[in-house]
């Protein structure tokens, strides 16, 4: 496959910032439930766009003005970049080198990633957050902030080229996963990653509405189990019935 085309299309100035925050479309979604949460609760700006002649043509509409789904906004220090589609596998890495450059190029040092993982069957911790660092000194401010390393494992998709580019161009760098269900949105997970990320970075990030949602979302599919289960119990009495033939 060739080199795919890429484009930074700027919408204003870029303010100051000093670290990079990415929270793309994974398990749970809880990467971007957590970057969306960021962007509302801080009033991010936006300050570009990236295009891609590799990427499926598509446009997400917002107020009716469709807009490049990869995306990155600014304000508070930092620069946010977020996707409202799944990076195709076979562009993550070429997606990821760019994002890592344009942070570097506008004075990022740090990068922090967000993603879901799996939740261990033998949790002792609801959506317990998770840290995956790029050095030794990374490792010594995730262990101040109380978040566990991951001592061995694999990640995938964008995330994993995200926190490799990082270390690759010089970029501190600390993946924080959240533990959460793949089967649906995940937004208590996403909640508890953005708790952590708020002490680690001191800052004040509401998320009680991630925290109503989950609540909604838990009522819709309990609602919708019982339902299952009620068709299922009327559907048994005629399937005990043997077949007529005329």
């Amino acid at each position: 496959m060739p080199d795919a085309c890429f484009e930074f299309i700027a919408d204003r100035e870029m303010p100051d910032v000093e670290y990079l925050v990415a929270g793309f479309p994974g398990m749970g979604l809880i990467g971007g439930m957590a970057s969306e949460q960021l962007i509302n609760t801080l009033e991010l700006e936006q300050v570009a766009s990236l295009d891609c002649d590799q990427f499926p043509p598509t446009a997400v509409v917002f107020d009716g003005i469709p807009r490049r789904p990869v995306r990155f906004f600014a304000g508070a220090g930092m620069l946010l970049a977020k996707s409202d589609m799944v990076i195709p596998p076979v562009l993550a890495a070429q997606v990821a080198e760019r994002i890592i450059e344009f942070a570097r190029e506008n004075g990022v040092t740090e990068a922090i990633v967000f993603d879901g993982i799996q939740e261990r069957e033998d949790a002792e911790e609801d959506n317990k957050v998770w840290a995956i660092v790029s050095s030794h000194d990374a490792a010594e401010k995730a262990s101040k902030a109380g978040i566990e390393l991951i001592k061995r494992g694999a990640i995938a998709g964008i995330s994993s080229s995200l926190l490799l580019q990082a270390q690759q161009q010089g970029i501190e760098a600390i993946g924080m996963l959240a533990e959460g269900t793949p089967q649906l949105p995940d937004p208590r997970a996403a909640a508890k990653l953005l708790t952590i990320f708020a002490s680690y970075k001191d800052l004040d990030i509401d998320t009680s509405s991630l925290v109503e949602s989950a609540d909604q979302l838990e009522e819709q599919y309990a609602q919708l189990v019982a339902k299952t289960k009620q068709a299922q119990a009327d559907m048994e009495p005629q399937a005990a019935h043997p077949p007529l033939y005329g």
